[in-house]
């Protein structure tokens, strides 16, 4: 019986319960009563599940190969071709549970990429959405804006200055998007932006949003400054960011919004901050949101790690990046700025919306960060190698982990950079919680993994332990809460104001010393404290993976990663986790595990590339 082979999968711990339900619904509900015919068709389903946790939006047909699947299980298929694959899917079009998005099915299966329905229409919706981002300007428009960017930009002969090309862009099409590894001036460019818009619509409504949290709160703060440091007028510029969640009215059900095609947005702008985090499903809510004519401004960098849900809008959108720009777009463009762009024969539409700030003005030239978060980007292991053994290079730091003594190091450090906050609460500092939190977000330790000695789990006991030991931290009994313990949210909660990746630190209540309290950071600037007990999901928080510290910034970090490699660790996993540091980064890693780390490159499967390029 089908349901007596399809049990198996449940050892896979991509595959859930759930999802072998599916798989046999469908397989019923397509009415494949051939053994074979059925277990091809379940499997396909049950693929098409796993793919899409791991973060694809669809199941590649080409994948589905010897490599793919195990000897035995190739055996139980049949040894299918491509063909045999395509003429089951064929089979189940005339119950209509296949087909190619022309009629309503729970599955579908076109470009030889089969999705579930709500995930294609996500991605059609999106694609038809960047398709579709030019405006008719004005040429007074034009010669105006001209001169306001030459009040924010200074002249500069030598080379293309990038950011005004950003603002240049963002200011003549309907969307923009813009990307740039660290210190290459995105904040500065938005704002700059934003200046420019209010002096050409004094009453445009502006929002600013990140996906969580902690990048709205970073946006609110750097946005800010970068406002104040404009020679212009008072602009009179909300710089208060809000999360994705917040800005489209997320219910208490997590899943529905309050606004949406039906009742949309009411702004004129939106920009969207750390945009390499946004899936598809959420980027599909933002769009059935936001006015007709609204502005979209997404700013983010290309080579960090995709969403974790499924989807990389973002790096699908910039896949374009390097192809120049149309000659009636480059010829704009140079009107307004003066600068002479690339030009591209052949473009998708979306490329004239699309721009890449290239100079950093964080790192320098002889910069470690820099040049090593280069090196990484660009899979130069030969290079990293050098760079981490340049003894030269203060702010980069390589210990290889290859003994208990590397471990215990790392361990070590990570106490000594936490007693800073630590020592600020044991001495009951009145500089008050603003500066326990300050202090705590000065230095992380980022890890790969879940599970483990290597793991968020295993390294937060590991560091609790060696607190206490030191009397830094008093635990009691075993139990969980205890004075200076850091916590991260792992659920939202749209009735308290906390989100997934949210950080709080636990003090004593601040008119009542006999009880706890966690204190978060707002984006808006104030701190709330809560009971423990009203907490949604969370973790303690010395160590957290390099996922979620996606958004955040560390004057310091440690970097950890696992003996044994793991589907997890890539390109942009390190790439990422390198470019959380402003000053200092050490990595603790076996050569050989950081090489293959650096060699393995992810591509997330989805249809959007192919879409743009054939603008529809």
């Amino acid at each position: 019986m089908l349901i007596e082979w399809l049990t198996q999968f449940e050892q896979n711990s991509q595959i859930s319960l759930l999802d072998i339900h599916l798989a046999l619904f469908l397989t019923n509900k397509a009415g494949l009563n051939d053994d074979i015919t059925a277990k091809r068709f379940s499997f396909l389903v049950l693929s098409l599940s796993k793919e899409v946790r791991a973060g694809h939006v669809c199941l590649e047909l080409t994948n589905l190969n010897q490599q793919f699947i195990e000897p035995q299980l190739w055996q139980d298929l049949g040894l299918p071709s491509e063909q045999d694959w395509q003429a089951v899917l064929k089979q189940a079009e005339s119950k209509q549970v296949v087909s190619d998005g022309t009629n309503l099915s729970p599955l579908i299966f076109t470009q030889n990429k089969l999705y579930f329905q709500r995930m294609w229409f996500d991605e059609v919706n999106v694609a038809q959405y960047f398709n579709h981002t030019a405006l008719t300007l004005e040429s007074n428009y034009l010669i105006d804006l001209n001169v306001i960017l030459n009040q924010l930009f200074s002249n500069n002969e030598e080379s293309i200055d990038w950011q005004k090309i950003a603002v240049a862009v963002a200011l003549t099409r309907k969307v923009a998007i813009i990307s740039g590894g660290p210190g290459t001036g995105k904040t500065t460019t938005v704002a700059k932006i934003l200046a420019a818009i209010r002096q050409t619509n004094p009453k445009a409504r502006l929002v600013t949003s990140a996906p969580t949290g902690k990048a709205a709160s970073r946006l609110t703060e750097s946005l800010s400054r970068a406002i104040e440091q404009l020679s212009l007028s008072p602009l009179n510029i909300n710089t208060e960011a809000v999360t994705l969640h917040r800005l489209l009215g997320a219910k208490a059900d997590n899943r529905s919004f309050t606004y949406d095609k039906d009742n949309p947005l009411n702004l004129d702008v939106l920009v969207i901050d750390e945009a390499s985090m946004v899936d598809l499903n959420m980027m599909a809510r933002v769009i059935d949101a936001l006015p007709s004519s609204a502005r979209l401004i997404l700013l983010g960098d290309k080579d960090q790690l995709s969403s974790v849900e499924a989807g990389a809008v973002f790096g699908d959108l910039c896949a374009f990046i390097t192809d120049g720009y149309s000659k009636l777009r480059a010829k704009e463009l140079s009107q307004v700025t003066g600068y002479e762009v690339p030009i591209s024969e052949r473009t998708a539409n979306i490329t004239d919306s699309i721009c890449l700030l290239q100079k950093s003005y964080r790192f320098d030239e002889a910069s470690g960060i820099g040049l090593l978060a280069n090196a990484v980007k660009d899979g130069k292991s030969g290079v990293v190698k050098q760079l981490l053994n340049n003894v030269s290079l203060s702010d980069i730091k390589y210990q290889e982990l290859s003994s208990q003594q590397a471990y215990q190091a790392v361990l070590h450090d990570s106490v000594n950079q936490y007693q800073h906050y630590l020592n600020v609460i044991n001495q009951h500092c009145v500089d008050g919680i603003a500066t326990i939190l300050d202090k705590f977000a000065q230095y992380r330790l980022l890890c790969a993994v879940r599970e483990g000695q290597f793991g968020v789990s295993g390294l937060n006991k590991q560091i609790e332990s060696l607190l206490a030991q030191k009397k830094l931290i008093h635990l009691k009994n075993d139990e969980a809460w205890y004075v200076g313990r850091p916590i991260m949210i792992l659920r939202n909660s749209i009735s308290l104001g906390l989100y997934n990746g949210d950080i709080g630190i636990t003090l004593r209540a601040e008119h009542d010393h006999s009880k706890l309290r966690v204190y978060f950071p707002f984006a808006d600037g104030s701190i709330k404290g809560f009971s423990p007990f009203r907490l949604p999901e969370h973790e303690t928080a010395y160590a957290m993976t390099i996922h979620k510290s996606q958004g955040s910034e560390f004057d310091y970090v440690n970097i950890i990663l696992p003996t044994e490699f793991s589907p997890l660790l890539n390109r942009s996993l390190l790439y990422t986790a390198i470019t959380r540091a402003k000053k200092t980064v050490s990595i603790y890693a076996t050569e050989q595990i950081l090489q293959q780390a650096i060699k393995s490159q992810t591509q997330r499967h989805s249809g959007l590339v192919n879409l743009l390029l054939n603008n529809g």
